[in-house]
């Protein structure tokens, strides 16, 4: 006899909160029946699965291992029926797309809206997430999608890069990077920048951008969102670097505040769309990534000018000094 896939997924769920009540919220039964289920598996395998602690339960080195095992058979059972579903060409379920914070916000406006109309007989989940659990989550099934900047660790996924996305440096009014029209990126070298907390992406990819201009940053101020990162930049305590997408969001006229460029071939960072490279929806979701790209291009066109010329958006691959597609 073997446990159901039903049973895994209890287990799973168990693992991941340390929780018998919230795992039976989670998998929607009531705790009594999720503790009987998963006492059924431990007694078919003959082996302890968890340690009823407290307050959390914790996995035996034996649950550990059918945990590991459980995932997989999960992952696979979904991906038989989405394969199914590829097959006979449906466009229907519930799709989960993981989006990290520095894009959720200004990115996706108008995109559920959107993917509804064109998709009437799916639901779109979109849940936000550090790039760290993106990455796990998407490749424990947990999510379909994963919607980030590169670089990270892309072993066993797939996906198209989207649209090449500038960086632009905001600064108070006065402060020594605000006077030039535009900036070159050497001219922030060793300024005193204000980056996101470590884990978020964009606080790596500043930092790449002032290694780039020749010495790191000079800071001991770090912020938890972009919108508290442009806050403590109006409060005078330095400039930073954003993506361009934040400033219509994030720096309005009449804030104490400039946006400034880089010029024609601005640093940047990559937004790509990523899926495991075992999903057989390779075809579906590649038609998703080019719906993406066209809202985010969209968004992009209608983004307010700051302070100065607009950065632009621009294909991955394009040549350098190429006319953009669209201006920011």
């Amino acid at each position: 006899m073997l446990p159901t896939l039903r049973q895994l997924e209890y287990i799973v769920a168990l693992a991941d909160t340390g929780q018998f009540v919230e795992a039976a919220r989670v998998c929607s039964v009531s705790q009594p029946a999720l503790s009987k289920q998963i006492r059924e598996v431990e007694e078919l395998l003959g082996v302890e699965l968890f340690e009823r602690a407290r307050p959390r339960v914790l996995l035996t080195g034996a649950g550990e291992e059918v945990v590991k095992r459980a995932r997989s058979l999960l992952l696979e059972a979904k991906e038989l029926v989405d394969a199914a579903q590829v097959f006979a060409g449906a466009r229907q379920g519930t799709v989960r797309l993981g989006v990290i914070p520095t894009i959720a916000p200004y990115g996706l406006p108008g995109l559920l809206a959107k993917f509804r109309r064109i998709y009437p007989e799916v639901a779109f989940a979109i849940e936000e997430l550090q790039t760290d659990d993106l990455l796990r989550e998407l490749r424990q099934g947990a999510i379909d999608l994963g919607l980030l900047a590169r670089p990270f660790d892309d072993q066993g996924l797939s996906g198209p890069d989207l649209i090449v996305e500038p960086f632009v440096l905001v600064a108070p009014a006065g402060h020594p990077l605000s006077a030039p029209e535009r900036i070159a990126t050497d001219e922030i070298a060793g300024a005193s920048l204000i980056l996101m907390q470590d884990g978020h992406c964009l606080r790596d990819q500043a930092m790449d951008v002032c290694r780039l201009a020749g010495n790191p940053p000079a800071t001991t101020v770090t912020a938890a969102s972009v919108a508290t990162l442009v806050r403590m930049v109006e409060s005078g305590l330095g400039a930073t670097l954003l993506p361009a997408s934040a400033l219509s969001a994030e720096v309005r006229p009449g804030q104490d505040l400039v946006a400034r460029s880089f010029g024609d071939d601005p640093p940047g960072r990559t937004l790509t769309l990523q899926w495991r490279a075992s999903s057989p929806a390779h075809s579906w979701y590649t038609e998703l990534g080019e719906v993406l790209r066209e809202h985010y291009l969209t968004l992009n066109a209608t983004m307010p000018e700051v302070g100065g010329p607009r950065p632009v958006l621009r294909s991955p691959g394009s040549a350098q000094g190429a006319t953009p597609e669209t201006g920011l």
